[in-house]
């Protein structure tokens, strides 16, 4: 339709001569066109609100289905979300984007030909952002065990073509092989936590039974572990330490606290005993982390353990 009728139609009411005036920008030539983001820019862009704000003008969003929405993420991916999801969709439709400070960091610490690891993949979010920034000759790993979570995940490395260089694992990780329960909210999937079996579920909660296996015996080595395992920190831990023998140049984004912990005080001290303690706060700087500051905060902190600078 050319501007003409919507000029007859609406140009009459005074507050609608805004959406005209839109309309008639987006159908001229000179429209200035946004192209995708580059892997560049993402890594080293001239200010982080300039990138938040660049990411934001290429938010879009379309239904496929009742429970499917495709949206565009960090200026560049193709990403689906159930709608649902409260906590999480809503900032990927609106703003493009999530947790940037961690986002930021994953950007300049990962590079081509690495091995990157997302445990807790969730839709995978990190996970197709790593898988970008290996490239073919590296690979992701992304260990996921709900069934929702996990369909969306393999729907948002294949719309972008990461199939080949990742690998999905449908299920938890543990200090050891056997099962147990993941229990979860539609309007909360990020936040599925892991629970033994048998115990009463709260009412409006979902469950359902999953493997769990030590992350030692998924990997051979990797040069990035991002982990976000809600209450499960210990078991993932305990779980990797073959690993992290075989990965002396590893980094691990690990997010802690202490509430969900069963001893958060042996779990900081184990971690004490490989990396220094350190942690990435929300300017996206990493600083010196205290123990007690971390023992007494119900807050996620978002650990950076590297033998690095």
């Amino acid at each position: 339709m050319s501007i003409g009728p919507i000029s007859r139609l609406l140009g009459r009411s005074e507050p609608l001569q805004p959406l005209v005036q839109t309309v008639a920008v987006a159908q001229s030539p000179e429209t200035t066109l946004l192209p995708l983001l580059s892997l560049q820019m993402l890594r080293s862009p001239p200010h982080r609100s300039w990138l938040e704000a660049a990411i934001r003008a290429r938010c879009n969003a379309v239904p496929l289905a009742a429970d499917l929405l495709l949206c565009r993420i960090l200026g560049r991916f193709k990403f689906h979300v159930d709608p649902q999801d409260e906590g999480f969709a809503p900032h990927l439709l609106l703003d493009g984007y999530w947790e940037y400070w961690v986002t930021d960091q994953i950007c300049r610490m990962t590079q081509p030909g690495m091995v990157a690891v997302d445990v807790g993949a969730n839709a995978g979010y990190y996970a197709v952002l790593m898988a970008d920034l290996v490239g073919s000759g590296g690979h992701v790993h992304a260990v996921e065990p709900g069934g929702r979570s996990l369909r969306l995940l393999r729907r948002n490395l294949a719309v972008n073509g990461f199939t080949g260089q990742s690998t999905v694992h449908a299920l938890a990780v543990g200090a050891s092989r056997g099962s147990a329960v993941l229990r979860s909210t539609a309007a909360e999937p990020k936040n599925a936590y892991v629970v033994p079996e048998g115990l009463p579920a709260p009412a409006g909660v979902h469950e359902e039974t999953i493997e769990i296996a030590p992350l030692d015996e998924l990997v051979e080595t990797a040069h990035i572990i991002k982990i976000d395992v809600e209450g499960h920190e210990e078991q993932a831990w305990a779980g990797m330490q073959r690993l992290l023998d075989r990965s002396p140049d590893v980094r691990v984004l690990l997010e802690f606290n202490a509430a969900r912990c069963l001893d958060p005080a042996g779990l900081l001290r184990d971690i004490a005993g490989r990396f220094p303690l350190r942690f990435l706060d929300f300017d996206a700087v990493v600083k010196p982390a205290d123990t007690a500051v971390l023992l007494n905060s119900r807050e996620d902190t978002m650990l950076l353990l590297t033998h690095e600078d």
